[in-house]
Formats: C-alpha cells, structure tokens, sequence
C-alpha cells in the first residue's frame, strides 16, 4: 500500500495534537485522586459522551466488524441496536446507584454491595483481563496497522502508540483521556464516513445493491441455524455479555463518573446511545458495500482470504494516496482513545483496589496521584514489551481474544444484575458464582455435544458461543438464587441504596430544574423511538 509524503505529514500532526490537548486539559488534574482518576465533577455531557463512544471503538471492531459485514451481513447491526436496552439498564440502574454511592471502581461496588472476597476476586479478574487482553490486544492490533500501513515494524508501533497515550493519561489522568477522545472521536466519524462514501459512490445502483447482495438478506433477524449470530442470540446475550460490556465495564463506565451533574451522566449515555446508532456506518456496512462491489469489479473479490483483509482492501481500493493518512487517523484515533481509557481504568484499579486496601490504607492524595502515575507507566512499559508475542502467543487477534475471553463476562455480569435487582443476594451467593461461573461455562460448552445429537446442535446453533453464554447466565443465576435462599443476607439498612428502587429511575431534585429543551426524558423518548423505528423497519 502507498503512502505518501502529505500521509506522514497528516499522522505527525494528528500526534502532536492529541498530545497537546491531552496536556493541556491535564493542568492542575493531579491535585487528588478524584481529580486525576475520575475528574470528580468536572467534565460536562458532550465530552463524557465523546469518550464514551470513542472508547468502545478500536482495530478489533473496525476490521472485525467489518468482515462480519461482509460475511453475514445485517445481522451485525444488532450488536449496535442492542443498546437500546442496555444504556437504558446504565442510565436508570446502575449509574444513579454508582453515582450517589459515590462508586470508583466495580470491584468496590460488589465490596459494599457484598463483601470483600467477590471484589478481591473481581479486581485480580479485572487487572489480568484488562491487562493481558484488552489493552495488550488494542496495543497489538494498533501496531499491526502501522506495520501493513507504513511497513512500521511492529516493536516500533507499540513503542509510538504506547508512549503517546501514556504520556498523557500519565500526566493528567481521566481528564487528558477523556477530551482527547474528544478529538479521536470526530476523526473516527469523519475517516469512517469518508470510506463509506467513497464504497457507496462505487455502487452502480445504489443502496439497492448492498440489499440485494446482502447475506440472508437485508434483514435483523436470522434463523436459528444461521452463523455467530442467530435471533435467539440476541435475547441470550442481552444481560450477560452486552450488559457487563456496557454497565460494569471499568474502562467503559468510568468515563461517566467525573460528570459535572447525574443530568450530565445520564444526557452523555443518552447522546452516546444514539451516535452508538451510526457506528453500523463506519464498522458494518463498509463491509456490506466491499460484498456488493465484488459483483460488478473482482477487486473487491476476497475469494479465499479471510473476512479481516476487507477493511484494507476498501482503504487500498477506495481511498488515493495522499489521503489515506486521513483514514489512517481516524483508525488510530479508535485506538489511541481505547488504550487511554485502559490504562487509566487499569491504574485506577490498581491504585484504590490493591495498593490502598492491601498495601497502604492511609496513603494520602498526594501519594495516591504518584502511585496510580507510576502504574500508568509500568502499564505502559509492559505492554509495550507483551503485546507483538500475541501474533506468536495466540494466532493472532481473533484467536487470542477468544482464547483469552471467554467466559469471564456472565458470572460477573450475573452478580451485578441480581445483586442490584434483589435484596435477598446473599454475599455467599455472589461468591459461589465468582469461584465456579466460568468452569461452569467451560463444562456445558464440553457436555452439550454428548446430550444431544450433531443435527440438534446444528439446528439450534448450541455451538455457539453467544448461545453457550445464554445457558452458562441461566444456571450461574439459578445458582445464586439457591445459594442465597440457603444463606444469610446482609442486613437491609447497609444496602438499601446499593440496590434498585422507584426512586433511582428519576434523577434527584437539583438536576429537575432545566428547559424542556434540556429534559433528559424527553430526548430519552426519542432515543427509545428512534430505535424501535429501526427495528421495525429493518426486522
């Protein structure tokens, strides 16, 4: 692929700027740990809702998602449009009860919530997940982009990519992450429009073409024996995948905690939801577009190579020399804004759920800043040294990730769901399913092909990942129900406002006192509207 003189130019700029505004709105942030970790009251709506988008995109989704497009199709897009009930389990239940409990990390929910044994054991969960996949993977995936792109060696591309976003993540914390992925947010948007155009001016017929060639046709919902994503995936994910991927991931819902107001960090989520609406735009339907190509110019013909090599065979095809720098901004923007919220979420763990609770409980603010600066740092460092042996490691991102992720989401997920919906959760519960949900996991994924035969499996996609996660949440939510009718629960009075209520759907009463034209349940109407019009026409 060639790049020119004016796309080194483009990506020197786009480095200096991020840095710049990474250190500029990092002034003065490092005061105390709020500050630096969460920016405690301090950022408004649209720069939490920035981030909050710009963090849940990155190499991963845009070449993945976009060989997904062009492999199956349409049915992709439920991935995006399952936010409609996910963000509206975040902004009802469990950001107000974070929020007014003044919560910093999950783990330190689930230790008021319960007790210390099911946040110890999610904080070493966390740490390693977070450390050895989510932020060794995006590192791995960035750097990889640089090396096809510009022939960067690939040790060269982590050292670039980890010292930018490290340097100002390390200088001003939450607040430098959170209004540069302001800045990646926009040229994320802008490179992934540009790329959709240009696909979409190829097309002889338009938009006709896309739904003609669409596989299993342009539509949401797909049989049962349809591949990764068959209807009844959707419902089986929805509390246990989408819901911990969205409302108890750190680096993901952290973004919300430095809001100035909970008007703020509800509008964010609410805005953040229906950008979340066009991201199909920039991560499934390139792919959707480069499948009808291929019927009229064999360029856009994979023929035997796989589904990842779609996104650079539209950049190589599409965009001329001499601007695929800009498209390779916007590409690293996702990148940048997901390693930062990462390193800032993992220090922040680290910080408040390890070193002050085991190591130095009366540290003060001073040394907390300096303890999570130097985490960022050893992060940083390490992964930068970690993240090229996952090509060697695991097969490359896809396998790693599987390999890696598995099943860590549904036990976690399930313990925070019912322990902020029932008041009978027992702490024994919570810790029953912490020990034993991923084995149980990876023992019905063993047994399900000796229960039934190969044509049920087949019929019913009970291979499936998404599927086996489904059954895995029913039996880690029968067991914690059992558990926690045979064991004591704590006393109500010490976590009453842990758990939801009427109350905690309304947002208190300094927050009530806005125009209509500011009315968070006016624009939530529209949010919930406009996606059950998308359902319904695209069904």
């Amino acid at each position: 692929m060639q790049i020119n003189i004016f796309d080194i130019l483009v990506l020197a700029t786009y480095f200096v700027v991020l840095l710049a505004v990474g250190l500029l709105k990092g002034r003065g942030k490092r005061i105390t740990s709020g500050d630096y970790f969460i920016s405690k009251g301090k950022l408004p709506w649209w720069v939490i809702a920035a981030a909050f988008v710009a963090t849940g995109m990155n190499t991963e989704q845009l070449i993945g998602q976009n060989g997904m497009g062009y492999r199956i199709g349409l049915t992709m897009v439920n991935w995006y449009m399952i936010v409609i009930f996910v963000y509206s389990m975040l902004m009802f239940v469990f950001l107000p009860i974070y929020l007014r409990n003044n919560i910093v990390t999950m783990p330190e929910y689930l230790g008021k919530r319960f007790d210390s044994r099911s946040s110890n054991i999610f904080t070493v969960l966390l740490l390693v997940s977070y450390v050895l996949l989510n932020l060794a993977v995006v590192f791995y995936g960035g750097a990889k982009l640089l090396e096809v792109v510009l022939g960067l060696n690939i040790w060269y591309g982590v050292i670039i990519l980890g010292s930018v976003a490290g340097i100002y993540t390390m200088y001003g914390g939450m607040s430098s992450a959170s209004y540069a992925a302001v800045v990646q947010f926009a040229l994320i948007f802008i490179s992934g429009f540009l790329l959709f155009g240009l696909g979409y001016a190829r097309l002889p017929n338009g938009w006709s073409d896309v739904t003609t060639h669409a596989p299993g046709g342009f539509h949401l919902m797909q049989p049962m024996n349809y591949p990764v994503i068959p209807w009844h995936a959707i419902p089986l994910t929805i509390f246990g995948l989408h819901l911990y991927y969205s409302c108890v991931n750190q680096a993901l819902v952290q973004r919300s905690f430095g809001a100035k107001t909970e008007w703020d960090a509800r509008m964010a989520i609410l805005v953040a939801g229906m950008f979340v609406g066009l991201r199909p735009f920039v991560e499934i339907f390139p792919g959707m577009i480069c499948l009808a190509l291929a019927a009229f110019d064999p360029r856009f013909d994979l023929g035997n190579q796989p589904v990842d090599n779609v996104f650079p065979l539209l950049i190589k095809e599409l965009i001329p020399a001499g601007f695929r720098g800009l498209i390779l901004v916007g590409i690293l923007a996702s990148v940048m804004s997901t390693i930062s919220a990462f390193l800032n979420s993992i220090s922040t763990l680290f910080t408040l759920d390890v070193y002050k609770k085991w190591i130095n409980p009366h540290a003060d603010e001073k040394k907390l800043v300096s303890v999570g600066t130097y985490a960022t740092l050893f992060l940083m460092i390490f992964s930068v040294i970690y993240s090229p042996f996952i090509g060697i490691i695991g097969g490359g991102i896809f396998n790693y990730f599987q390999m890696m992720a598995s099943y860590l989401a549904v036990p976690i997920a399930t313990v925070f769901l019912i322990g902020v919906i029932w008041k009978r959760a027992t702490p024994a519960s919570a810790l029953t399913v912490m020990i034993t949900g991923i084995p149980i996991g990876l023992v019905i994924r063993w047994i399900i092909p000796v229960v039934f035969s190969a044509q049920t499996v087949s019929a019913y996609s009970l291979d499936n990942f998404f599927i086996i996660s489904g059954i895995t949440q029913g039996v880690c939510i029968t067991l914690m129900i059992v558990v926690s009718l045979l064991t004591k629960p704590k006393p109500f009075e010490s976590v009453s406002t842990l758990i939801f209520t009427r109350h905690t759907l309304f947002l208190q009463d300094n927050d009530l006192k806005r125009p209509v034209i500011k009315s968070f349940f006016l624009w939530y109407i529209l949010f919930v509207l406009t996606y059950v019009f998308l359902y319904a026409i695209l069904w």
